[in-house]
């Protein structure tokens, strides 16, 4: 589980930007679409779902970057891989920025025990790196600058053992590589491992291209019958008049490559057809198939997903539908952060105000992000809310000079 992410100097994230997944607002907005970790203060709930809205370029999309990277950075154990370079790009518009360190924190739930985690790096070292945790309240484990450990909690087994281990081999902490994947690798059962495999089996970050990233995942849970009954629900319910699928999956043991043949079947006026998935259905239902397999994993495991552009080639009724299941189908408390560019799935029976926010970047190329449980003095009816963000109340709307051809 998420509680909140933060990241500055990356990309158009110039300054510190806080995205939180706390439930604010009223008592009586949408109570299904919150939940309570047991691990947290008694009123302290968090969401389900959230959606992002800004104009092309506003930097919507580089919030779900910025997540990614910072995946990318966990999984990698630091900023040696050429890959994990290409990913750290900071704000790039002004001098002092381009001098200073790009930061990451993620503020998680995970084994039942809130965590606080994040680091600063360049690309080529970690700058800084600190991780708290919570058994009765937040407690600083570990903090450290550059190679050197300035601070840390004398009940955090992991560093008491790495420094036992510098006693004995004279081995030193290398200045690109992260502390907390090298205690995970080291120390099994501790906290660093847990915020750890967070990261690689609890973290979902879908790009804009999620044909092409999961259509393989896909397929291959084509070949589990108890997934494909799933999948094939899915995509029955989605009403693109497919009544079933059928596959047929060649794991490749030769090429290590998975390929295979997807048949749609159709009835129309009590005859059955049957199509195939690649060359005669829609982009939209290519996608809503790629996208099968990951979601009813995320939402059977209780992970969480950021997902750009969801709403793209999908019918708003659809994309609506699928954040419901979230709200309402969702025993395990996944989460879903969504950016998003149509309006008409912002309702009051979707969504709460504090699940909302607005992506704007200003004239100095800097991107901010608001919530609209920030904003004061609005109208709860969402239709006038809709109205308003398309007169640009809430900013995250581009403003268009005339587009003329001919003069």
């Amino acid at each position: 589980m998420i509680i909140s992410f933060s990241a500055k100097n990356y990309h158009s994230i110039k300054d510190r930007i806080d995205f939180s997944m706390r439930k604010r607002g009223q008592k009586q907005e949408i109570i299904q679409n919150t939940f309570h970790p047991s691990c947290l203060p008694g009123k302290e709930d968090l969401l389900k779902s959230a959606v992002i809205y800004g104009a092309n370029a506003s930097g919507k999309s580089n919030l779900i970057r910025a997540v990614m990277a910072m995946q990318a950075v966990v999984l990698q154990k630091g900023v040696e891989n050429l890959d994990i370079k290409m990913l750290l790009e900071h704000f790039r518009l002004d001098k002092e920025s381009q001098n200073e360190p790009i930061l990451f924190e993620m503020e998680l739930i995970a084994q039942n025990r809130r965590f606080r985690y994040g680091f600063e790096c360049t690309q080529e070292k970690i700058v800084s790196e600190w991780l708290y945790g919570q058994k009765q309240r937040m407690t600083l484990l570990f903090a450290r600058m550059n190679n050197q450990f300035v601070e840390s909690s004398p009940d955090f087994t992991e560093l008491n053992a790495w420094k036992r281990v510098i006693n004995d081999t004279k081995l030193t902490l290398p200045e690109n590589i992260l502390f907390l994947s090298t205690a995970a690798k080291m120390f099994a059962g501790g906290a660093c491992e847990a915020v750890q495999n967070w990261f690689e089996h609890n973290l979902v970050v879908f790009s804009t291209d999620v044909y092409q990233q999961f259509l393989g995942f896909t397929l291959q849970a084509l070949s589990n019958d108890d997934f494909a009954k799933r999948i094939s629900t899915l995509i029955n319910k989605a009403d693109f008049g497919i009544q079933d699928l059928t596959a047929t999956i060649d794991n490749g043991s030769k090429t290590k490559q998975i390929s295979a043949k997807v048949a749609t079947h159709h009835i129309v006026d009590g005859t059955s057809y049957s199509l195939d998935m690649f060359f005669n259905e829609s982009e939209g239902t290519k996608k809503v198939f790629a996208l099968s397999a990951p979601l009813i994993d995320i939402l059977l495991k209780g992970k969480v997903l950021f997902i750009d552009e969801l709403d793209a080639g999908l019918h708003p009724l659809l994309v609506s539908h699928l954040l419901e299941v979230f709200h309402e189908e969702n025993s395990k408390n996944a989460q879903i952060i969504a950016t998003a560019h149509s309006p008409s799935i912002l309702t009051e029976t979707l969504f709460r105000r504090d699940q909302v926010w607005f992506a704007n970047k200003q004239k100095n190329g800097v991107s901010t992000f608001q919530s609209l449980a920030n904003f004061t003095g609005i109208r709860k009816n969402f239709s006038c809310i809709v109205k308003d963000y398309l007169h640009g109340c809430f900013g995250g709307v581009p403003y268009i000079k005339d587009l003329a051809v001919e003069e």
